[in-house]
């Protein structure tokens, strides 16, 4: 699918260059539309379906940073192209130049992505839904690109009244689908996670900000300021390095922030953009360019940090065989965002420009509509808190502990990692997470040795809780459900070990073992909150004798798990059948 859209896309960019009149030009652009919603979700999906871990985190990372430079880095390529007017071919180049890059791509993919697996069942193709999806947006799009030149006739609002009907047509018909068990155009199911949910709302509000800037700076600078496209793209340089700059550190960022990443970019990009403003306003008509370095420079750091996590944040909140779904409704999002952000924009800017001409109306619009977009990424920041602390690694570490034991170890994953899941897992986290990724992917079988060893000792109970949050640790925390999900969780999860018949990497006589410490966390652990609580708050990376202390918090915790009283007498269970007695 990736290989078939890049070649619609390079075949439709070739047609735009020697497109012989406006009516083809149009028509090749759709072509184009076309190619790129076939290559644009497979991206997503082909990374998180090959990469695992901390390896997938930096892929989705360098797609974001990947994504973000080429917007800008397109502004300015494309003004020099139109400046040094290449083979006297005028604006022809800007899509030529697609073409050789698309084949020499097609190429490399085949050689270096992995091959497809066969897919399970043919796929059912949603055509009602893609129908209602295409009219809904163009009910919504076509009347805010095209109303105030065309004086708002009534038609137009008629059909921006229509819009959220066919919306609403559209999400009951997508809901009818996967009720029948066919393949729904959008998965609705996939807003259940709190990630993809809180996520996919940042993505459409961040793409509707970035793309409206750019349009509205170069309105201002090419028709009110008579900029050429080399001198326009010149101004658009020191936003692409600060945005280069942020993607390549936010990684980095984002271990000592969390998601709190996307906030602190979100912030700095809506001070840089009302900077962008307020230096407009204050050159007017007399600004040659370089004034905007800085706040230009100054909002390409808040945008660098606020996309390149972001696109891990949602797709890494997912399972890998929710990739691909999840990727289509990412890139829809972004899309939408980028159409919408061209047309309000575009809209505020000339009704604020009005009849006005001059270099003073363009700077006056410019800096009076460039707010919006400052405020829409403040709103972004503030749902940013709206996302799970940590999202996707309780997937890898559901996927990589042996057999059956997965139940029990994302239960004490849960209770380890809830409440002071700040404290205990993000300072930590970084201490441990490399040393223990590394070497299980050296010998993936350290995990299961390192299993067996502890419950061969004396004292497994304790050893068993050690090994899993030190287990817990090495993949990251998880999203932490509301207490009665947590409850929730537990209890399905002792119903699967009940369930399961003894095997795998434990031995048998294990499992009631397993059963015995799941009931006694389930009706324990309120009461034992805060002396958890008590004996996590003094640990810190940076105390000295910080293993040992690390290592007799894991010992107290275990001592208090199964020495502690109970609130509930627990109940003692047969060996042979795994049930309770």
């Amino acid at each position: 699918m990736f290989i078939t859209g890049l070649a619609v896309f390079t075949a439709a960019s070739a047609l735009c260059g020697l497109a012989p009149d406006i009516r083809v030009l149009v028509a090749a652009r759709a072509l184009q539309g076309v190619g790129g919603a076939l290559l644009y979700p497979q991206v997503l999906a082909i990374i998180q379906v090959t990469f695992e871990g901390p390896e997938r985190a930096r892929a989705l990372g360098v797609f974001g940073c990947v994504v973000g430079v080429g917007a800008i880095a397109g502004q300015i390529v494309g003004g020099l192209l139109l400046a040094w007017n290449v083979f006297g071919l005028d604006w022809r180049p800007a899509f030529l130049i697609n073409v050789p890059i698309g084949v020499a791509t097609i190429v490399a993919s085949r050689t270096l992505l992995p091959p497809d697996e066969p897919p399970r069942s043919r796929p059912h193709l949603d055509g009602r839904g893609s129908a209602l999806s295409v009219l809904t947006l163009v009910l919504l799009i076509v009347p805010l690109l095209m109303g105030r030149d065309a004086g708002w006739p009534l038609w137009m609002l008629l059909s921006l009244a229509a819009a959220p009907l066919t919306a609403v047509l559209f999400l009951r018909h997508e809901r009818a689908v996967a009720e029948r068990g066919l393949d729904p155009l959008i998965r609705l199911s996939l807003f259940r996670n709190r990630g993809f949910a809180g996520g996919v709302p940042i993505a459409a509000m961040f793409s509707f900000s970035y793309v409206g800037f750019m349009l509205v700076l170069a309105l201002y600078l090419q028709i009110g300021l008579g900029f050429s496209p080399l001198h326009a793209a010149l101004v658009y340089t020191p936003n692409a390095v600060g945005f280069l700059i942020t993607s390549l550190l936010a990684a980095r960022i984002a271990r000592l922030l969390g998601r709190h990443v996307l906030t602190l970019g979100y912030l700095v990009a809506a001070v840089g953009l009302c900077s962008v403003a307020a230096t407009s306003a204050a050159q007017g008509a007399g600004l040659s360019g370089w004034e905007l370095g800085l706040p230009m420079f100054i909002a390409g750091l808040g945008q660098g940090l606020g996309m390149t996590p972001l696109i891990g944040t949602i797709i890494g909140s997912l399972a890998p065989r929710d990739a691909g779904a999840g990727a289509g409704v990412v890139t829809t999002t972004l899309q939408v965002g980028n159409a919408l952000g061209v047309a309000l924009m575009s809209l505020l800017f000339f009704a604020v420009l009005g009849d006005g001409t001059g270099h003073a109306a363009y700077a006056t619009a410019f800096s009076q509509v460039l707010p919006v977009a400052a405020l829409v990424t403040l709103i972004a920041a503030f749902m940013v808190t709206r996302l799970p602390r940590g999202t996707g690694a309780g997937n890898a570490l559901l996927e990589r502990l042996p057999g059956h034991t997965v139940g029990f170890a994302y239960s004490m994953y849960l209770m380890t990692g809830g409440r002071i899941g700040d404290r205990l897992f993000h300072e930590i986290l970084g201490h441990v997470t490399e040393r223990r990724e590394r070497e299980i992917r050296e010998a993936p079988s350290a995990a299961g040795d390192f299993f067996v060893y502890h419950f061969e000792s004396a004292h497994h109970d304790a050893a068993w809780l050690t090994y899993l949050t030190r287990e817990a640790l090495a993949y990251g925390s998880a999203p932490v459900p509301h207490e009665e999900e947590r409850r929730a969780v537990i209890k399905s999860q002792v119903d699967e070990i009940r369930r399961r018949q003894s095997g795998g990497e434990l031995r048998p006589e294990l499992d009631p073992e397993l059963l015995r410490l799941l009931t006694f966390a389930l009706t324990n652990y309120p009461r034992l909150l805060p002396q958890i609580t008590r004996m996590a708050t003094g640990l810190g990376p940076d105390d000295p004798g910080f293993t040992a202390r690390w290592e007799l918090f894991l010992q107290q915790l275990g001592d208090l798990l199964h020495a502690g009283p109970p609130t509930t007498s627990l109940p003692r269970v047969s060996a042979s059948s795994g049930g309770q007695e």
